[in-house]
């Protein structure tokens, strides 16, 4: 039996990828196979597909996916067929002093799912059982799928590096991808005071109706993020944004202040002032993806807060690098959601 798979065979971008078959998989021990009902993008996706990294072609790409399991190898039995999961997106060694720790995230083989193994953006993947959560009963598939990788991301940068608590005033850049949007989310659900900025006045809109503070333009937004505060300036901005956005970010800050950054979309390097970082006490945190603990706090708060996660729009397979383009124009907000 053969299933549909969206393989990539170039680094051209969104149409370097074209519809395939291959052989169904078969779960070994330990293993469990999944169909998916729903995979989402990831600007990690896109990245890919211009060469950065370059993986082994032809290769399947996708972090985030959900669907129900519907074979299991010898044993397993964590899992079940027909149960109803979404994949935490990376695979680990499981043997090394940081997986040992519960810090797989540090693991020297870690591998995320689409990146370096073939992914999600095919109809059934073979994977370890214990990356399989139940999916949460409020969410529909779609839903579902968005969460992985971006929710999990945004998770360990609001609370684990970043320590940020009930009352805290955090700016969230450029609302409107699917890190930003689910810190928004995560933050309000916490109890922190959230702005966000745009360009786009609908973006600044939806942010204000999922529950953001205040929603600003993003050209020179700095000052007007003072003023909300009440010249204290915020205690943490997610920066997402990168060169065209870090000075304004810095000045958003209030003293002990902190950017949180885990991606660079106007590029890769900047100029950095550090007499204004240090006279103010700022402080610049990274972060990417996180723990297996840090995977199921953010499907408890998803639970407790009933938390929906904003799609976009959903794509099937077989119009894959439609889907890619779209996500690369730029225009979204909340996820870009493939149908198996």
């Amino acid at each position: 039996m053969l299933v549909r798979v969206l393989e990539l065979v170039g680094f051209e971008g969104p149409r370097s990828l074209q519809l395939g078959e291959r052989p169904e998989p078969r779960p070994g021990p330990g293993e469990v196979r999944v169909r998916f009902r729903n995979m989402a993008l990831n600007h990690l996706d896109v990245f890919i597909t211009r060469g950065l990294p370059k993986r082994p072609l032809p290769a399947i790409l996708g972090s985030d996916g959900a669907g129900i399991v519907d074979a299991v190898g010898e044993g397993v039995d964590s899992v079940a067929v027909g149960d109803e999961v979404v994949l935490y997106p990376i695979v680990t060694c499981r043997e090394c002093a940081a997986c040992q720790a519960g810090q797989e995230v540090h693991c020297p083989k870690m591998a995320i799912l689409g990146e370096h193994t073939d992914g999600t953006f095919e109809e059934q993947l073979v994977v370890p059982a214990d990356i399989c959560h139940p999916r949460p009963a409020h969410l529909s598939w779609e839903e579902t799928a968005a969460l992985p990788l971006a929710w999990l991301t945004a998770w360990r940068l609001l609370f684990t590096r970043g320590g940020l608590q009930s009352g805290d005033w955090l700016v969230l850049v450029g609302i409107g991808g699917g890190v930003a949007t689910a810190c928004l989310l995560l933050a309000r659900a916490h109890g922190l005071r959230v702005i966000a900025t745009s360009r786009d006045a609908d973006k600044r809109q939806r942010a204000l109706d999922l529950g953001a503070d205040a929603a600003l333009p993003s050209e020179a937004f700095s000052k007007a993020v003072q003023e909300v505060t009440g010249g204290l300036g915020a205690r943490a901005v997610v920066d997402t944004v990168g060169p065209a956005t870090f000075d304004e970010s810095i000045r958003s800050l209030g003293r002990e202040g902190m950017i949180l950054t885990v991606g660079a979309t106007s590029g890769p390097k900047l100029e950095l002032l550090l007499p204004r970082m240090w006279f103010r006490h700022l402080a610049l945190i990274t972060s990417t993806m996180g723990n297996h603990r840090e995977f199921r706090a953010m499907l408890d708060d998803v639970n407790s807060h009933q938390l929906r996660p904003p799609v976009d729009r959903v794509f099937p397979l077989s119009e894959g690098a439609a889907a890619f383009a779209h996500l690369e124009a730029g225009d979204q907000f909340g996820k870009v959601v493939l149908s198996g």
